[in-house]
């Protein structure tokens, strides 16, 4: 009993965490959105590209793993949730 105890709560503890990681990422992505936005409304509206430009040179190093994590932290989350989703039942 007191080993189940301690590995549900080594789970909850690693998911727990993963799930912060996922939700200050979701915000960091956000961000990222916003910026994008801001480059596309530069671009059309005030005719100037830095911004747009600015965005596009982060891309691979910053917007894809910030996008990457966050799918696959929502894959793991998932994961977390199989068994309070059976117990719900």
């Amino acid at each position: 009993d007191i080993v189940e105890e301690e590995e549900a709560s080594v789970k909850d503890t690693i998911f727990n965490i993963i799930s912060t990681i996922v939700t200050v990422d979701f915000f960091v992505v956000l961000g990222l959105l916003a910026w994008f936005l801001a480059g596309i409304f530069c671009s059309y509206v005030l005719k100037d590209d830095a911004v747009q430009i600015a965005f596009n040179m982060k891309f691979e190093s910053v917007v894809q793993p910030a996008l990457g994590l966050l799918m696959v932290g929502s894959v793991a989350g998932s994961f977390g949730n199989d068994d309070e989703d059976e117990e719900e039942y």
